[in-house]
């Protein structure tokens, strides 16, 4: 009998996903092939809309598919769990109590939140990174207005109502954004309006500039909406600790707040591997032109977890960066296979997007800058045509609508 060629996926985020569904579109009908895939969560889910969920706009359940559902028909195994060991010798893999065995490994686990050794960050800060995250502030937005709702004392309602994001990216802008606008338009519908004007919205970044990795229009256009919309911006501002009910900041200034929220940074994720790797200083995985680890052809990494330079500069952590690699790492294992040239991997953005709350957007497309009803259009028109399946896009696209016509939903979950 012929034996089967293997070729295991770590990581079923944006890298994975798509890097399963380009292997099988090139090796469709090859029944010599394998393809298996460990993953931390037995769904794909859609972290670009991770936001909404967090503020009531979309329900969660709409931005995960679970992986056997839509990719089973790609799929020799699914793994549930976490790769503990990467013998890149004996080219196996642990993952509880398996040992999963490869021809070809594609890397791709994505990353976690980096709070850069903030003294408190990891044990007071929420986090967005997963659907639990979103449902974790969801709820404790609603339980803070809940509980100021009763509290006569009005500095003490407005601490308890000071909602601190920190983290200026693309992730924080969106979530401030959105949590603006679950205020103005959701709490404001159901609490007593000397209630709501006491809640206040703060965004800290560490920088000079919002989303410093999109260009100048879209930096300044970021923030002259976030002020417009009444969020205190803070720039140039250090976070030093955070505690259970207060931040410290430069100089040691201290916001009270019982609610902040960490979007400052990533890094990649923690992998053991029993040889010796080139990895970066900040713990990634460093790949040649081919995406393939130096000394292991058949080992590659993608997205979050892996260092390609681009001429000088490390490429930005997007899904888009991932999905991209995800189809040169599946043509060239394909021409190993075949044993054929292997093609370079070249990094062209196809553009960025992001929203500022209903009916507002900016974007930048090929050099060219754009922002307000249309960029707001375009930018939900592409979220809707990544989402996997079309029931999910009818979904989350009903939720949109009914925001449009109705408040939040503010049930706790």
């Amino acid at each position: 009998m012929l034996k089967k060629t293997k070729i295991l996926i770590i990581g079923n985020g944006f890298g994975g996903v798509y890097a399963l569904k380009n292997l099988h579109k090139i090796l469709a009908g090859d029944e010599n092939i394998e393809l298996s895939m460990i993953g931390e969560k037995n769904y794909f889910l859609f972290t670009p809309l991770l936001h909404e969920v967090a503020t009531g706009g979309i329900n969660g359940a709409n931005i995960i598919e679970p992986i056997r559902k839509v990719l089973g028909g790609s799929l020799r195994d699914f793994y549930l769990g976490k790769a503990e060991q990467i013998n890149l010798k004996d080219k196996n893999v642990v993952v509880g109590e398996a040992i999963v065995s490869y021809d070809y490994l594609v890397i791709a686990p994505g990353a976690e939140t980096n709070f850069f050794n903030t003294l408190g960050a990891d044990k007071y800060a929420f986090t967005l990174k997963s659907i639990d995250d979103a449902v974790k502030i969801k709820n404790h937005c609603i339980t803070q207005m809940e509980r100021a709702s009763h509290v006569l004392n009005t500095e003490e309602r407005k601490k308890m109502l000071k909602f601190v994001i920190i983290g200026g990216g693309p992730t924080g802008v969106e979530l401030v954004a959105e949590m603006e606008e679950l205020v103005r338009e959701t709490f404001s519908h159901y609490y007593r309006k000397e209630v709501v004007k006491d809640v206040s919205i703060v965004l800290i970044q560490r920088g000079p500039e919002l989303v410093p990795q999109f260009g100048t229009k879209i930096r300044t256009k970021s923030l002259s909406v976030l002020q417009k919309k009444g969020v205190n911006v803070l720039l140039n501002t250090a976070v030093k600790e955070v505690g259970v009910s207060y931040v410290v900041v430069d100089e040691n200034k201290k916001i009270d707040t019982e609610t902040v929220i960490w979007v400052g940074g990533i890094k990649p994720a923690s992998l053991n591997f029993t040889e010796k790797i080139n990895k970066s200083p900040d713990g990634r995985i460093i790949v040649n032109e081919y995406l393939q680890l130096d000394n292991y052809k058949e080992v590659f990494a993608i997205g979050d977890i892996a260092l390609f330079k681009d001429k000088t500069s490390a490429l930005p952590a997007l899904a888009q960066v991932a999905e991209k690699q995800s189809k040169t790492v599946a043509k060239n294992i394909k021409n190993l296979m075949d044993e054929t040239a292997l093609e370079k991997f070249s990094y062209h953005s196809s553009g960025n997007l992001m929203s500022l709350g209903q009916w507002m957007a900016v974007g930048e497309i090929a050099g060219f800058s754009f922002s307000g009803h249309l960029a707001w259009w375009f930018w939900r028109t592409v979220y809707l045509s990544k989402l996997i399946s079309f029931r999910k896009k009818v979904r989350v696209a009903v939720d949109w609508t009914m925001n449009i016509f109705s408040p939040r939903d503010i049930s706790k979950i």
